[in-house]
């Protein structure tokens, strides 16, 4: 991934500030560069680090203010086509400047606070929601790594201790040994296998689940490239296709027909930074980072409001963003 945490150092340079200190830039890293990886997490990191601007600047005005420099970075960025992470931090800054000044720090901090309450219960809402609806599920297969998905693998296993854990590893990400770091320690049966044998570890699954990273009103829903095409094989194997949500990933922009083209990405890293071949640097290694699921592979959505066809998201985000 690029590293575009160091474009916020270029742009607090242009406004006259100070560069980051070391635990933003790690913040800035793990979030921006996705040094770690799922879009909830990233939600909870952003929060993490308003939270440690605003606790080590003293000045109040200066925090607050690279506070909403920082928030704006990110939307920018890792916001871009994630909009969970740019709607989190436009509502936790929203109507902030209605309030006394003297009192927006301390607001922003309170409001923070609130948010990481709520949106763990909307977690556990989901997952408890997930694990009875999949209660009867044999095998799971989980392509490249979400938060969510492995709070619900870890979970299901609880009721089931002969769950059959099926993880697919991706060059373009390494997202699936993310997942050993969890599953493993927890005890669960997984096989770890090269995403060429996506099919033939199917033939062990009765569920894919998926994280998202963009849910549109349609019911279709964007992840890591590589989903599609196990969504497809799935469907010929009979094997149920679920995207596992906060109903806040919602992109409520594509009820009026915006539906970007993922933006195309390159992968000199993970592809040829092990190769020592003359002329290696004329490969072409670009491709998308994100691919949609359309709603016709999909069989359920697992939210905080229960399983949900896809067909019936455009409804269900209609009564929650737009009364």
């Amino acid at each position: 991934m690029p590293e575009r945490r160091f474009e916020h150092v270029m742009e607090l340079s242009g406004l006259d500030l100070s560069k980051p200190d070391d635990q933003t830039m790690h913040f800035l890293w793990q979030i921006v560069d996705e040094g770690v990886l799922g879009a909830s997490k990233h939600v909870s990191l952003g929060n993490e680090l308003l939270l440690h601007i605003l606790e080590t600047i003293a000045d109040r005005t200066e925090a607050l203010r690279r506070a909403r420099l920082a928030a704006g970075f990110i939307s920018r960025t890792r916001g871009q086509d994630t909009p969970v992470i740019g709607n989190s931090l436009s509502l936790l800054l929203a109507d902030l400047d209605k309030i006394d000044p003297d009192r927006q720090a301390e607001a922003l901090k309170q409001r923070i606070h609130e948010w990481t309450a709520a949106a763990g219960l909307r977690k556990q809402t989901l997952i408890a929601s997930a694990v009875r609806h999949l209660s009867g599920a044999r095998g799971v297969m989980a392509f490249d790594y979400s938060s969510t998905v492995a709070a619900i693998v870890l979970a299901l296993a609880k009721t089931n201790a002969d769950l059959v854990v099926v993880v697919p590893e991706s060059r373009t990400i390494a997202g699936g040994a993310r997942y050993l770091d969890e599953f493993l320690p927890a005890g669960l049966h997984v096989r770890y296998i090269p995403d060429a044998a996506i099919e033939h570890g199917l033939a062990d699954c009765d569920v894919a689940l998926f994280g998202v990273e963009t849910l549109r009103a349609d019911g279709s829903f964007l992840n890591t490239i590589g989903s599609r095409m196990i969504a497809r094989l799935a469907a010929q194997q009979d094997v149920e296709v679920y995207g596992c949500t906060d109903l806040l990933k919602l992109d409520t922009r594509s009820y009026d027909g915006h539906r970007p083209a993922p933006a195309i990405r390159n992968y000199d890293h993970p592809l040829l930074d092990a190769l020592k071949i003359d002329g290696i640097e004329r490969a072409d290694t670009r491709a998308p980072e994100l691919e949609v699921i359309p709603a016709n592979l999909v069989t359920m959505l697992l939210t905080e409001h229960g399983p949900v066809p896809p067909q019936a998201i455009w409804m269900l985000g209609r009564q929650t963003f737009k009364p």
